[in-house]
Order: C-alpha cells, then sequence, then structure tokens
C-alpha cells in the first residue's frame, strides 16, 4: 500500500463533486490539471501543484493561488494536460494515481484518460479513474476488487484476447474464461461479497466498478 507521501491525486476538468474514496480521504498531494484548479477550488481543495497549459483557466481563479508551484505548458503541444499530469507523477515516483473526473465530457477525452491509465500500469503503478459512483483500472495479475456486495462489475479486454485463470465471490465466474476484445461479455457482472479476487492468467483487462 503506497504511502500518503506517494499518493496524487489529480482534479481534473469535470471533476465530480465526490469520488468513490472521498474527497475528504485524500491524504496525498493534490494536483490540479488545467481548469482543474476550478474544481478544486470549488471543491475547497488546495492543490499542491498546478499544472497544464491553462488555456482554459479562468485567470481570476489562477490569481488567487500565487503561491502554489505552477508547470505551464504550451497551448500547441502533442500531450493532453491530463497526460503531463500523470507523466509529471511517475517521474516524481508516485506510486498510487487517482484521476478524478466524472467521464462526462468529451468522450474523446475519457477515452484517451484509459489510455493513459495503460500507460502507467505497464509501469507497475497504481492508477484509476474515479467518478462518483465508479471506478476504472487495469487488472494485475491478482486483483483483490473492494466494493460491496450488488455493486457491477465489468471488464473489457484490451489485448486481441484476454485469459482468466479464476474469480471468487462473482455471479458470473471468470474461471477459465477467454474475453474477446470484440466482446462485450465482460459488462454487468455482479459482486456477491465485498471482496472478489480475479487472477488473470494473460492479456490487458479494463475493470469498471459500479457502486449503488
Amino acid at each position: 500500500m503506497p504511502s500518503a507521501e506517494n499518493c496524487a491525486w489529480l482534479i481534473t476538468n469535470h471533476a465530480p463533486t465526490q469520488i468513490v474514496s472521498g474527497y475528504e480521504n485524500i491524504t496525498g498531494k493534490i494536483i490540479a490539471v488545467d481548469k482543474g484548479l476550478e474544481y478544486a477550488h470549488n471543491l475547497g481543495l488546495s492543490p499542491t501543484l498546478i499544472i497544464g497549459d491553462l488555456d482554459s483557466l479562468d485567470p481570476k481563479i489562477l490569481a488567487l493561488y500565487p503561491d502554489s508551484p505552477l508547470i505551464r505548458h504550451k497551448s500547441e503541444k502533442n500531450e493532453t494536460d491530463t497526460e503531463l499530469a500523470i507523466t509529471w507523477c511517475l517521474s516524481q515516483g508516485y506510486q498510487k494515481i487517482v484521476i478524478c473526473n466524472d467521464m462526462q465530457g468529451r468522450f474523446d477525452h475519457s477515452a484517451a484518460i484509459v489510455q493513459n491509465l495503460i500507460m502507467a500500469h505497464q509501469e507497475g503503478i497504481d492508477i484509476r479513474i474515479e467518478s462518483e459512483l465508479q471506478s476504472c483500472f487495469f487488472l494485475g495479475p491478482e486483483t483483490t476488487i473492494s466494493a460491496q456486495a450488488g455493486d457491477l462489475l465489468s471488464l473489457i479486454s484490451y489485448s486481441e484476447a484476454s485469459y482468466f485463470i479464476s474469480s471468487t465471490a462473482l455471479k458470473y465466474s471468470l474461471t477459465d474464461l477467454v474475453l474477446h476484445q470484440h466482446q462485450s461479455r465482460g459488462i454487468s457482472n455482479v459482486l456477491l461479497a465485498d471482496k472478489s479476487i480475479i487472477k488473470l492468467k494473460s492479456g490487458l483487462v479494463l475493470a469498471v466498478v459500479t457502486s449503488y
């Protein structure tokens, strides 16, 4: 379990009014990503760092944080502001990154954030997206899903085929399951307990936990 000093919470544009983990439980570093500073301000969160091209941020909000460290990028760049923030976190050695985003904005931006998860996941970083009711992350070889009985678990293969070994406490067992990239078979499984353990043999699989 990463220590608080090794955890970064990215407050992005479209950050929800609450997240699955609870903003009140944040113990790590708060990073405001571009217009995410407005959301952090409205949530009463003090940023450790502000990062982005700031092209969508109200200058009046930025002026309220003259002492906050700022990394400003050019607006014409290859990366999104969220990717730049994640890359910075990786360079600083953070072991856990939570991206606070309601996934209700532009679909292309939401899809790009999932792509960014892959980048950090492949480096062994605990990284996820959290909205008010959902948490999105990639499975490791053995992953413990901690939620509540009755919550939904959807699995989406980002590999041509992903091979599972076993699972516990799920309505539909994953034992010896092969999930193909073109299939929606993994959608809307149900947790039967507060904890499920999934063992993955091979493949890249996105997990989406929906709480109620």
